[in-house]
């Protein structure tokens, strides 16, 4: 495992590398580079030796997001920053994920299962790389074919509410109450879908913006949602930690 830190605080990048050798003691290398041209220079020529990036947003010379002005960077990458307004455009750039200084321990441990889950699970990461960006380029998913009883029939995106994953299965739950089994993961399904119309709070949910009724706070400096009383939903809704800011700026759209 070969990773690029873009850091320009070394005490910052000192505590970085120290929790990712806890996570995995098995990486090869970790470099840090602490500028937006030291990184230009970096990634021109060593991009593809790197398996993953951390990235710093306010650097010494600049917001990294100059880098993408002049480079194509097809690496994950994980956002580290002390501030919360880039959500939105770290997302733009595909992020695995977004991570608020100071750093704890289990929200790194959780983006770097997340990056794990979708890029090492396949035949390469090259592979599973270009199927993503193949994803996000496709015009959004309109429909999900279902089975019912002998027969397939399908479900309108539009009239799903919520989708949530239990015992590797996935189910979505209808405007009209009902449940139907769906032959995709939830990390798949989510790929496809209009991102401005549903968000994934956590591994196993995801929710319409159109069905929430309200959000509170909640435990441990989290989210609850509560779904539209129609819906008759049993499930309770919690938005992860480490998603709260993109999940508050995604609603703010």
């Amino acid at each position: 495992m070969n990773i690029l830190s873009i850091e320009d605080e070394i005490n910052a990048f000192e505590y970085l590398k120290s929790m990712l050798y806890k996570i995995n003691p098995g990486i090869k290398s970790l470099t840090n580079i602490d500028s937006v041209q030291g990184s230009l220079n970096y990634l021109s020529n060593h991009q593809d030796s790197l398996d993953l990036i951390f990235m710093d947003i306010q650097l010494a010379d600049g917001l990294s997001f100059e880098i993408f002005n002049h480079i194509d960077i097809n690496k994950p990458i994980i956002f580290t920053t002390a501030y919360d307004q880039y959500a939105l455009d770290a997302f733009k750039v595909y992020s695995v994920d977004y991570l608020l200084k100071p750093i704890h321990i289990d929200d790194l441990r959780s983006a770097y299962q997340k990056f794990k889950q979708l890029y090492t699970n396949q035949v390469s990461d090259t592979d599973k790389l270009k199927e993503m960006i193949l994803s996000i380029n496709k015009p959004k998913k309109n429909r999900c074919l279902v089975k019912r009883g002998g027969h397939y029939e399908y479900v309108d995106v539009k009239d799903i509410a919520y989708v949530n994953s239990e015992d590797s299965m996935t189910f979505l739950h209808t405007t009209d109450g009902q449940r139907h089994i769906y032959s995709k993961t939830i990390e798949r399904l989510f790929t496809e879908l209009d991102l401005a119309m549903f968000f994934q709070i956590n591994r196993s949910q995801i929710i319409n913006i159109n069905a929430i009724h309200q959000v509170h706070p909640y435990m441990n400096q989290r989210l609850k949602v509560l779904l539209d009383p129609k819906l008759k939903a049993t499930a309770e809704f919690v938005v992860s930690r480490n998603k709260m800011t993109s999940f508050k700026g995604w609603m703010d759209q």
